[in-house]
């Protein structure tokens, strides 16, 4: 054997130096990201401490600390997803504590300061109105004696004047829902958007801008952009008083202004500059010292950086090593962002703006692999069954050490992402890696209706969710194996959440897939449909193309557990006992059915997980069960020990 030849083992079969424990238990997941005053604040959540968010703080040439004591966690609950869960402004931060969804001020040096005491209120994306001494934020307020009540969305003011310190006044009110309150320059006049059922934020968000009164009321409120000519994302004041926001009525989200009562189109592109607000508080742009806006985009398939001139909208691409962003923020003049890289996996970074270098300062695995065994993925397309391309990330199998029998193709794994109005992670993600480095290859799909593309491709999904993601699903698993990626007799199919729905959708309407794993999934959409919570109540009229007055039968018709009788290929499914997005008799209702139909089925629960689990013996336990199902399904001989599927589940 020579220095540079490989050991031939079965694709599938390889072992690995990343195990579950190590993508589980070193695997932060970064919220929100916000600058003040030379100190860079950022949220932390951390499977080994049982998914505790914690606040981070960094200053330049320092080592970041941990601001909060190990009782405090950071995140909001609004609209179940939460986001914009603290605000760092005039060296103070202002943050939502998990247990009791109260707002806190952290003074630097000082313990936490209380500053409401709400029950049933939900606070999140706050902004400080200097003027008048107080905080603005979106509020949600929940009825005690009704669980399933849809609670009421606002608008609401944190006094932080000395006498009247915590005490919370409605400010708007009068529609679903609202995001990105943000007070001008001059203190007159907030800005926000706001929606209403059954739309959701990316389909009709609309830009409000009212005046305050002498009294700090906001007594009405003009809408100038968005609604149903396109959904508005991002308000921002500059320094001028102009407000600059995303909007995508020109079929993709480019920017605009507004200024002395009149509107300008900034960008005209064919690039996406708007995300979908899943989560409230995300930023994707930013305003700089000297003038210039830094934004990421989306460009056939790659998240890119660039700095846009606010007179003439020309971008200048900013070269760097990213492939993914979350979330960015400015000192005002070095960019920071919450990203990953193919080679490394998701941390917070300071870009050079003149050099696009960037340097980690907080990651979210500290493990580092040799390079060979790490898979750089490969942007692909194809054509699906309606003529239209849709897009999607190889990952081939990646070993310093194992190489696959020549003239044999891998299995793969077909990864479908939730949303369903979202798009493919990018970047290093450690759970892919775990599956190329023993031998699997992935292939994370945009199908129609992801993000990122422009509103065309996104709205293909509307009236189509259960067909054509499925479509693209199957067809881009034939479209691997007629091109030598994929072992045709070994093609897998796995998603979460509603690319859950997906994965049991798929296995109902095809036998391509020679098995299937589904994480907290949806298997019944008029069950979910009844029960769902306020902020996706209407969600799936769109998805559907049905209308609120329409009966049953849709619903019916494209849900997996009323298709049980067409499925025959193993699956596993993964379910938190606390999930309030996809409640876990979704998943037992269609296990219980799977088993009456002879189906081979494994179940999972896990007692104090939600929408997307957060704990390490969690994630670890759901990755290594998924492995050996696998394992069992292509009868691979495997050397790592494996749990025993032959145990019944929970």
């Amino acid at each position: 054997m020579t220095g540079t030849s490989k050991q031939v083992r079965p694709f599938g079969a390889w072992p690995s130096a990343i195990s579950a424990r190590s993508v589980a238990g070193q695997s932060l997941k970064f919220g929100s990201i916000n600058a003040d005053r030379g100190t860079l604040y950022w949220s932390e959540s951390r499977p080994d401490e049982g998914g505790r968010s914690a606040l981070m703080g960094w200053r330049s040439n320092q080592d970041p600390v941990d601001l909060l004591p190990p009782s405090y966690s950071v995140r909001s609950r609004v609209h179940e997803y939460g986001g914009g869960a603290f605000l760092a402004a005039d060296g103070e931060i202002y943050f939502i504590n998990d247990q009791d969804q109260d707002v806190y001020r952290l003074t630097p040096g000082q313990a936490p300061e209380r500053l409401t005491s709400e029950p049933g209120l939900r606070f999140a994306d706050m902004c400080l109105d200097r003027s008048r001494s107080r905080l603005i934020a979106v509020g949600e307020r929940h009825a005690a004696a009704n669980d399933h009540a849809h609670p009421e969305n606002l608008l609401v003011q944190i006094s932080l004047d000395k006498q009247t310190l915590g005490h919370v006044r409605d400010l708007v009110t009068g529609r679903d829902f609202f995001a990105s309150p943000t007070v001008s320059p001059d203190g007159e006049k907030l800005a926000y958007m706001a929606w209403d059922l059954p739309d959701m934020p990316w389909d009709s968000a609309a830009l409000y801008l009212g005046t305050f009164d002498e009294t700090g009321a906001l007594p009405s409120s003009d809408c100038i952009a968005g609604g149903a000519e396109g959904a508005v994302f991002q308000p921002e004041w500059s320094g001028d008083g102009t407000l600059l926001f995303v909007s995508d009525k020109s079929g993709w989200g480019n920017f605009y202004r507004y200024g002395d009562g009149a509107l300008r189109q900034l960008t005209k592109t064919e690039v996406e500059f708007s995300q979908p607000l899943w989560n409230l508080g995300i930023k994707y742009y930013v305003l700089l010292d000297s003038g210039l806006i830094a934004a990421v985009y989306v460009e056939d398939g790659y998240y890119r950086l660039g700095c846009i001139d606010p007179t003439s909208g020309t971008i200048a691409p900013v070269d760097t090593d990213l492939r993914n962003f979350l979330s960015i923020a400015t000192d005002g003049r070095d960019l920071f962002a919450i990203g990953a890289t193919d080679m490394s996996p998701l941390a917070v970074f300071r870009i050079s703006l003149e050099s696009g270098h960037a340097t980690a300062l907080r990651q979210s695995a500290k493990s580092t692999y040799a390079a060979g065994i790490l898979s750089k993925p490969e942007v692909l397309n194809f054509q699906n069954a309606a003529g239209q391309t849709v897009f999607g990330l190889y990952y081939a199998p990646a070993s310093d050490i194992y190489q696959g029998p020549d003239g044999d193709t891998p299995p793969v794994i077909l990864s479908v992402h939730g949303g369903p109005t979202a798009s493919v992670n990018r970047g290093l993600n450690l759970k892919v890696q775990y599956w190329t480095s023993r031998g699997f290859a992935l292939f994370a799909i945009d199908y129609s209706g992801s993000t990122g593309y422009g509103r065309a491709y996104r709205e293909r999904l509307d009236g189509n969710w259960g067909k054509r993601d499925v479509e693209d699903c199957v067809q881009g698993a034939q479209f691997l194996a007629a091109t030598g990626r994929a072992d045709p007799k070994r093609l897998l199919i796995s998603g979460g959440s509603a690319g859950g729905y997906t994965v049991l959708a798929a296995l109902a309407a095809s036998d391509l897939f020679a098995a299937g794993a589904c994480y907290y999934g949806i298997s019944d959409l008029l069950q979910l449909h009844k029960l769902t919570h306020k902020f996706e109540a209407g969600y799936l009229y769109r998805l559907l193309g049905i209308s609120p007055d329409d009966g049953e039968a849709v619903f019916r018709e494209r849900s997996p557990l009323y298709h049980v009788g067409k499925m025959t290929r193993p699956v596993i499914l993964f379910q938190g006992v606390e999930d309030k997005v996809v409640p876990p008799d979704q998943a037992r209702e269609i296990v219980k059915a799977l088993r009456a139909q002879n189906v081979p089925v494994f179940y999972l629960e896990f007692p104090g997980e939600g929408h997307g689990f957060r704990k390490a013996d969690t994630i670890e336990a759901a990755l290594n069960h998924e492995y050996a199902f696998y394992v069992h399904i292509l009868n691979l001989d495997v050397r790592e020990p494996l749990p025993d599927l032959g145990l019944e589940m929970i």
